[in-house]
């Protein structure tokens, strides 16, 4: 579409598709998705993402999530498109859908290059420190940091037409993909810190997006809510993150906290007219449960995305590191996550809860 969808349109489409439940996907084997796209890697990372993707169809899973490795795109381009096209026929022919996700302001705290220099070819194993979500210690989103802002290579000037390149060739390859659901063009704005300063990037996002003209939805998903969000009228979301709503095609949005405040949130959404999809759950440290939540989308056909599949090197079922010295807490919960690196269930009764509603049971 070379603009946004109306509602009429993007209900009728929504309407004629099954219920969307999907997760986040990270093989237990990678580092948050790059070596799966790692020409070096590949023999090795494939039986085990095929494993996993069989895992899936058992469950009834029909779309995944994913975010997709710029770096890997710069410095590989069509070879890495080449493996994208894999990936999507692989998936296919287990009845799962795909969900990139393009631009990202869930960032690390790190300060910004004195040199910005180009990403460099990546070859073997990306290194990561045991005992963190997410892998890295001191740089990640999940730190907690209140002061420092996360930078990003759209903050550049000089990189800005780089980026719009890489989403020219995602949607140039794939615009017109069956295979490909929906684009996520913009994760969690205003995240890490950065509040507004994305607003210009997204605008200029979906601008270019349109003029690609791609068959498929688009979204940028809200992810904080004032806490009477849903229950005031008045309330709104912040600036960025309401324009991100009022851009997409249909609403996507994260919400981790308990099962009451998830409700206010849904309804407060739903104020907007379009069609839902939370695209990043289940946490529960924060008492966000798989059965609470799996339950309230099945009812209300809200498309569901919880986070994570199997536990592995990205260390998902770790909770936050902001989250460990709060006491209060139950840190012996995993956070997200549904198997261990056997494929044994975390709790059984989830994914039973999980086969009932897709039919698996």
């Amino acid at each position: 579409m070379n603009r946004q969808w109306s509602k009429e349109e993007i209900w009728a489409w929504y309407q004629a598709r099954p219920w969307v439940v999907g997760c986040n996907y990270v093989s237990a084997i990678t580092m948050h998705n790059i070596e799966m796209f790692q020409e070096d890697l590949f023999d090795a990372v494939y039986p085990v993402v095929e494993k996993e993707m069989e895992l899936m169809e058992s469950l009834g899973i029909n779309s995944v999530r994913m975010f997709l490795p710029f770096d890997i795109w710069y410095t590989d381009r069509e070879s890495f498109l080449d493996r994208l096209g894999f990936y999507l026929t692989a998936f296919h022919k287990h009845g799962i859908s795909f969900m990139p996700v393009i631009f990202n302001d869930c960032v690390g705290f790190s300060a910004r290059p004195k040199e910005i220099k180009p990403p460099q070819k990546r070859t073997g194993w990306v290194k990561y420190d045991i005992g963190h979500h997410g892998g890295h210690k001191f740089d990640n989103p999940f730190i907690g940091d209140k002061v420092r802002k996360g930078w990003i290579l759209w903050d550049e000037e000089e990189w800005q037409e780089v980026m719009l390149e890489y989403l020219s060739a995602l949607m140039g390859r794939f615009g017109k993909d069956e295979r490909i659901l929906l684009w996520d063009l913009w994760n969690e704005p205003g995240n890490s810190n950065r509040g507004d300063s994305s607003i210009p990037y997204i605008k200029r996002t979906f601008e270019e997006a349109w003029k690609l003209n791609p068959m498929q939805p688009l979204t940028a998903g809200c992810w904080s809510y004032p806490g009477d969000f849903g229950i005031n009228p008045d309330a709104e979301l912040n600036p960025i993150e309401k324009l991100s709503v009022e851009l997409s095609d249909i609403i996507t949005f994260h919400q981790y906290e308990n099962i009451d405040r998830v409700k206010a949130v849904v309804k407060g959404l739903e104020a907007y007219g379009r069609p839902l999809m939370n695209t990043e759950w289940l946490n529960r440290v924060l008492d966000n449960f798989f059965e609470d939540n799996i339950e309230l989308y099945y009812s209300k056909k809200i498309g569901s995305y919880h986070w994570g599949l199997v536990a592995g090197k990205s260390q998902h079922f770790l909770p936050w590191d902001e989250l460990r010295s709060n006491k209060e807490l139950d840190l012996l919960r995993w956070q997200h996550d549904l198997f261990d690196t056997y494929h044994t269930p975390y709790d059984p009764a989830e994914i039973a809860a999980l086969k009932r509603f897709t039919g698996k049971e």
